[in-house]
């Protein structure tokens, strides 16, 4: 295989980051060659016409020299999406940016990776058009577990491979138990059951076939906790872009206790 090749190609700018005084290096997650650092010669300065096409989650098709081993290098950029949402919702980009960045951390850079762009770029359309960012992030999460050495059964009690009944998760057994079977390990999670359904629906789903996701809070809280609990102590990643989402849930949290607090006074001084 030659190691340097023009091409056009379609691409999701996973981020950007300064390199030298004047230049960029831009991560693109392409559809042909897997994921490609690419160097863009004085791509701080506004007046290259580049910079303003390569930011973060922009979705485009490109042109531009790939080369197999080092830096690759863009020429074009044509038919360019970023959906409006993403610009104006600091919370659905930090969602976006989350979900590159998951597929970034578990695969090698210049592998083929058509199956997961067609994922991401998936992800991104669900999230733009209004489905629950944090579910669609936690259907990644799952997905992506094997891809980090994890392989769970989340659809069938690991004992007995029942599915008709409350499931709590077990790390010892690598997946769920039914409970007739809750008591071979005291040190399960258990995880809300309507938690566990949805979980348990994205492992056996492709992700074209959700047609709506909304969760209600309490159901998000505890599939949150529970893949936080799997990527913090068994993959043993943690993103930045995750902890910003977990300091914006904060943030809104002690907001709307602030809020309910502050209505209750209000009454208490009507009365």
């Amino acid at each position: 295989m030659a190691e340097t090749r023009l091409s056009t190609f379609q691409g999701i700018v996973m981020y950007q980051r300064e390199h030298k005084e004047r230049d960029l290096l831009v991560k693109i997650l392409t559809r042909e060659f897997g994921k490609k650092m690419f160097f863009v010669k004085n791509g701080k300065s506004k007046k290259n016409r580049l910079t303003a096409e390569l930011q973060p989650l922009m979705q485009a098709t490109y042109e531009g020299t790939i080369n197999f081993n080092g830096l690759s290098f863009i020429d074009d950029v044509k038919a360019i999406h970023l959906a409006r949402s993403f610009m104006e919702d600091i919370e659905l980009n930090a969602y976006g940016t989350y979900l590159l960045g998951l597929i970034d951390s578990a695969f090698v850079d210049n592998q083929p990776l058509t199956t997961w762009f067609d994922l991401a770029q998936l992800g991104l359309e669900k999230i733009e058009h209004g489905f629950d960012p944090q579910g669609i992030a936690n259907y990644f999460e799952l997905a992506l577990l094997p891809a980090f050495g994890l392989e769970m059964n989340w659809s069938q009690c690991a004992i007995c491979g029942r599915s008709d009944l409350p499931l709590d998760f077990s790390d010892q057994y690598h997946g769920v138990l039914c409970q007739n079977h809750f008591q071979v390990d005291d040190q399960r999670w258990q995880i809300d059951p309507k938690a566990m359904l949805v979980l348990s629906k994205f492992s056996q789903i492709s992700l074209n076939q959700l047609g709506s996701l909304k969760l209600k809070a309490k159901t998000k809280q505890e599939m949150a906790r529970l893949m936080n609990h799997i990527y913090d102590d068994q993959v043993g990643i943690h993103l930045k872009s995750k902890t910003f989402i977990q300091q914006l849930d904060n943030w809104q949290d002690r907001l709307g206790r602030r809020q309910t607090s502050t209505l209750e006074k209000g009454k208490q001084n009507d009365d």
